[in-house]
């Protein structure tokens, strides 16, 4: 599938924090963002907060073309990665799992915006409730014809996830081609299209992970969690949560969140302000 760019005005956002403007002024690196869920989600139900507001989702691709950054699918990516072309100002945006969600609210803002992505699905969740919220929270898995319909835009690009989400930290070469090989085989035959864009579930690899996800016929496979860098197999990614705002956004845009997390003045503030932090969460 042909990647686009965004080709269209997007409005501009409203005012950066200091970091943020600071942010403005340095070369930006080559920048994959990972979201799952694009919708307002009670977060009593929500406990490893993977669902963003609508309206804050869109304010952060905003941000991010402020800043100067080209969005492109993950196989664009990958594509300019292996041709040693620059990647720096280059962003994707790319989501886990597919929650119904990605076809109810994400799709219309990615249309509004002009900006492409890149959904990684698990053929054989499909329709299926949304295994990481609580079911109170209604939130089911896109249904192949969701995914039929996705596919057919060319803003959107279809990847794999594994066929049930399977966790491949441990896994060995052959365990780990098999799973690849069979969720890529699925994914291609629901969108009859080919399927070159591969994430890690819970964003763990092991070690012959990279080499089974090439012989899998891949051009990419990503993580996320602070693991990674910029080989084709092992892409990292910034994981955007809940409560992200727009310090913590800004830090995720330069690659800086997991290294300034670990300074020990940040560490004591995240133990003093635990009591106070997402209470939101515990209904309170």
């Amino acid at each position: 599938m042909p990647c686009a760019i965004v080709a269209v005005a997007i409005r501009a956002p409203r005012r950066l924090n200091p970091l943020a403007r600071i942010a403005t002024l340095v070369a930006p690196p080559p920048l994959i963002l990972a979201y799952h869920g694009i919708s307002a989600v009670d977060p009593r139900h929500d406990p490893s907060r993977l669902f963003v507001p609508p309206e804050r989702f869109r304010h952060q691709v905003e941000r991010v073309v402020a800043r100067g950054y080209e969005l492109v699918q993950m196989a664009e990516f990958a594509r300019r990665l292996s041709a040693g072309e620059s990647l720096e100002r280059t962003c994707v945006l790319t989501f886990d799992d597919g929650p119904q969600d990605n076809y109810e609210q994400l799709h219309p803002i990615l249309r509004a915006l002009g900006a492409p992505a890149t959904i990684y699905l698990c053929p054989g969740l499909l329709g299926a409730r949304y295994p990481w919220v609580d079911p109170a929270a209604g939130i089911r898995m896109m249904t192949a014809n969701h995914v039929r319909e996705l596919s057919s835009d060319p803003l959107i690009e279809i990847g794999s996830h594994t066929v049930e989400h399977s966790n491949l930290g441990d896994a060995s070469f052959d365990e780990a081609l098999a799973e690849m090989t069979a969720s890529k085989r699925a994914v291609e035959d629901l969108v009859q299209a080919p399927t070159v864009s591969f994430a890690y579930p819970r964003c763990m690899y092991s070690a012959a992970c990279p080499s089974a996800a090439e012989r899998a016929g891949y051009t990419s496979a990503v993580t996320c969690g602070g693991r990674g860098g910029w080989s084709a197999f092992e892409l990292r990614r910034e994981l955007i949560h809940t409560p992200d705002g727009a310090l913590t956004f800004a830090f995720k845009e330069l690659g800086l969140y997991h290294r300034a997390r670990e300074l020990a003045p940040l560490r004591l503030g995240r133990w003093i302000t635990r009591p106070y932090r997402h209470r939101a969460e515990r209904g309170r």
